[in-house]
């Protein structure tokens, strides 16, 4: 043991500070790892809850940008309302204000288009009534017969000069009457209806028609507006519509219509 020698270390200055650090990381080697793992942990939570705290503010931010557009937003639609509501309120002549002139004028528009229909429809002519009734010279007769199902036939009906029979005869020809002017394709032409017998059978009635044709379209005429045809589906669509009861003694049978 006293015969050992201490032989001095030799090194330059970059090993022995090597060899120093290598002693140090083994010994204190846990601890390093710890420290740095440590410091790594603290890096990445002081990351995230910046993260975090910055979608906190970018959210919060949002949020008052838009509050503050709706409330920009309400106060320029309430100055509009206020600003409409004063000019309605102007007044435009003494105590006469701008809303009451606006109804005013809309009153008088809508009563003056109603006067102008108004005005319009009485001076209105239609072109088929501007007709001259005095050439209208070129006779036209049809004739036929009709049954009465209700009425009894007595000696005063066969007698046509009687009371009875004249009387029925004039409400007859009334009837006919009626019947063909109202019609607007026949009513001009029209001239006279006569009931000129009554026979048994019940009550037949024998009648005839007569219309007055102009010179210049009698051919069209015949052969259209007064065919047989038009004069008889006249009569006969009025005796399907007509109004009283079957029962009724004016009633009449429209099957026994017949007409040529």
């Amino acid at each position: 043991m006293n015969n050992m020698e201490m032989k001095p270390l030799h090194t330059n200055g970059n090993d022995a500070a090597a060899h120093l650090n290598e002693r140090v990381t083994a010994v204190n080697g846990d601890s390093t790892d710890k420290s740095s793992a440590a410091t790594e942990r603290d890096v990445l939570l002081s990351r995230q809850g910046a993260d975090h705290n910055g979608d906190a503010i970018t959210s919060s931010h949002e949020m008052e940008a838009q509050t503050t557009v709706g409330c920009t937003y309400d106060s320029k639609e309430s100055s509009t309302i206020s600003r409409i509501l004063r000019e309605l309120n102007s007044e435009v002549l003494h105590r006469v204000k701008l809303w009451m002139a606006l109804i005013l004028i809309a009153v008088v528009i809508v009563a003056v288009v109603l006067i102008s229909l108004a005005a319009c429809a009485a001076l209105h002519e239609d072109v088929d009534d501007m007709f001259d009734p005095s050439l209208f010279i070129v006779p036209l007769n049809f004739n036929g017969s009709f049954q009465l199902p209700n009425q009894v036939f007595t000696e005063e009906l066969f007698i046509f000069s009687s009371n009875e029979s004249q009387t029925l005869s004039v409400d007859l020809q009334e009837k006919l009457s009626d019947l063909y002017r109202a019609s607007p394709a026949l009513g001009r032409y029209f001239s006279t209806a006569e009931i000129y017998a009554l026979r048994n059978g019940s009550v037949i009635a024998d009648y005839q028609l007569s219309f007055l044709l102009p010179e210049e379209q009698q051919e069209e005429l015949r052969n259209f507006t007064l065919s047989r045809e038009m004069v008889y589906n006249v009569f006969r669509q009025f005796l399907y519509d007509q109004e009283i009861e079957q029962t009724s003694p004016m009633y009449i049978y429209p099957r026994s219509l017949f007409m040529f």
